[in-house]
């Protein structure tokens, strides 16, 4: 071997040993550099610990082996939250970036099986989780995707312990996240482009009476999906109405599925909230609720659902709503020594056009519904307001089929006291009504209808009662079929009462005047 070629040969294997040389030392350096961080320069609050750090400066890699990072309160000088995880990987840091343009560049922040559980204390203000040290961000922060891997997370009560929020094999990809000087400004301190998020066996703690639990979810930026989701009273109706000062209902609600589509929120002018969707779908609810009416009356006044909507605190706009084959049980319980009445709607499907309080007059949310009603009976309803009327003005059509009138004795016989004979083969009727008042009028053809008055706590018929009401009640509409009686009535509402009870008011007033006044029409 040639002299020259001697000299070129040890200076490139020079050159290379300094080059991995450097590399080690600038290895052991800056994961120097990072546990004297993590040692001494963290908030006091927060602790780590970790069983290794591996550092590769030539790809900007940096891995945190089997953490556990525990957060104490600074008030309470007690543990609120914990996150331990088997990796915490940053990959492909900017060195240009930060030395050149003070930016911090990232490809990819991965949590792998984060264990995350935090103590919520509701004493402490919001304002106090604010962290401090992200006001004083010197650089702006790019991330192009932030993976976290089969996580769980858990929310206790601090003082109790009990379960507030749970959710398993937590999958989630951001992706563009920024921070800056600007985005910290913000509600929301960072911005992102696009997002999706799984996990299974969500459980909600929604209230002190009722869970929410959803066995899946999926969450893109384009749709939400929930699966399997139950809304359910934690405790049996017995305990319940032990518990309850005043009325409250039982609640055992099951949807197969909800999903929304090209859903947006975020706030306006970093104050107010606001979510949008222009498609939601309910399919295959079915709904158990059950009323103890021997509970004290709930005497708080409630409001009609435009003004629910009008009052929302944040700006809610979905344009369609569709409800597909739901079921309706609703039981109610008037009489300590009866069995509690019953009602039912099946194959319910509704469609819900501006359930929103941002459109403007004179759009109106509208609501369809077709449904059977005790089994058999068809039953399609209109019902249409104006958020922006504060008289609360609306409209409620029902176009009801043929109706067995004992089908509906499963509810009267127990909470009226009343079975009902005879058959009913066409109802109409229509509330024009505002909060406090409203006017019906109802249009019905029916045939050897009876009302049979039953005795106090016996199920036996009280004969001189039950003929006293019938001498009230026309028999029938008309002796041809295809004629109607009608009934027209004005209805005070009970503001303590449900929508539902005031829609119930209207329908009891309007047939009873068609029943016993004298007004017939073809």
């Amino acid at each position: 071997m040639s002299r020259p070629l001697k000299i070129v040969l040890i200076v490139v294997i020079s050159l290379v040993m300094l080059v991995i040389t450097g590399l080690f030392l600038s290895n052991v350096v800056l994961k120097s550099k990072i546990e004297s961080y993590l040692q001494n320069s963290l908030p006091e609050t927060l602790k780590i610990q970790y069983s290794d750090i591996e550092v590769s400066t030539w790809n900007g890699r940096a891995v945190i082996f089997s953490s556990k990072i525990t957060r104490t309160g600074a008030t309470t000088n007690l543990n609120n939250a914990q996150l331990e995880m088997d990796s915490l990987i940053v990959d492909g840091f900017g060195y240009w970036d930060f030395f050149l343009n003070e930016k911090i560049t990232v490809e990819s922040i991965q949590l792998r099986h984060p264990k995350l559980i935090y103590y919520h204390n509701p004493l402490i203000d919001k304002k106090d989780y604010q962290d401090s040290k992200l006001e004083q961000l010197k650089h702006n922060v790019v991330v192009k995707r932030v993976n976290v891997q089969s996580g769980e997370f858990t929310i206790l009560d601090f003082e109790t312990d009990s379960l507030l929020l749970k959710a398993e094999n937590f999958t989630m990809n951001v992706m563009g996240l920024r921070l800056d000087e600007n985005t910290l400004k913000d509600k929301i301190p960072f911005e992102f482009k696009e997002y999706n998020v799984h996990f299974k066996n969500l459980f909600f703690q929604l209230n002190d009476y009722e869970n929410i639990e959803i066995k899946s979810s999926k969450l893109t930026t384009k749709e939400l999906n929930f699966s399997n989701l139950k809304l359910y009273t934690k405790y049996s109706k017995q305990k319940l109405t032990r518990m309850i000062p005043v009325e409250r209902d039982h609640f055992d609600i099951d949807i197969k599925s909800i999903v929304l589509i090209d859903q947006e929120f975020g706030y306006k002018q970093d104050s107010l909230f606001y979510f949008s969707s222009p498609k939601v779908e309910f399919n295959n609810p079915t709904m158990s609720i059950y009323r103890n009416k021997l509970v004290a009356d709930d005497n708080t006044i409630k409001s009609l659902y435009s003004k629910m909507l009008r009052n929302l605190n944040f700006d809610l706009t979905l344009s369609n709503v569709a409800i597909r084959n739901a079921a309706i049980n609703y039981t109610e319980k008037v009489k300590a020594d009866a069995a509690a009445g019953e009602i039912d709607f099946s194959k319910l499907n509704a469609n819900i056009s501006n359930l929103s309080n941002t459109y403007k007059s004179p759009e109106k949310t509208t609501i369809n519904i077709n449904a059977k009603f005790m089994k058999e009976t068809p039953i399609e309803i209109e019902w249409y307001f104006d958020v922006n009327d504060v008289n609360d003005h609306f409209i409620f059509k029902a176009d009801i089929g043929k109706l067995n009138a004992n089908k509906m004795n499963n509810f009267t016989e127990p909470n009226l006291n009343v079975r009902l004979e005879g058959e009913i083969y066409k109802t109409y009727f229509t509330v024009d009504g505002y909060d406090s008042t409203s006017t019906v009028d109802l249009k019905l053809n029916y045939e050897d209808f009876k009302v049979v008055v039953m005795q106090k706590n016996e199920q036996k018929k009280n004969k001189f009662m039950s003929a006293v009401v019938n001498i009230f009640i026309d028999k029938n509409s008309d002796e041809q079929k295809n004629r109607f009686r009608n009934g027209s009535a004005k209805v005070e509402r009970n503001r303590t009462k449900s929508v539902f009870n005031f829609l119930w008011l209207n329908a009891k007033q309007g047939l009873t005047n068609a029943m016993t006044g004298n007004g017939k029409t073809k």
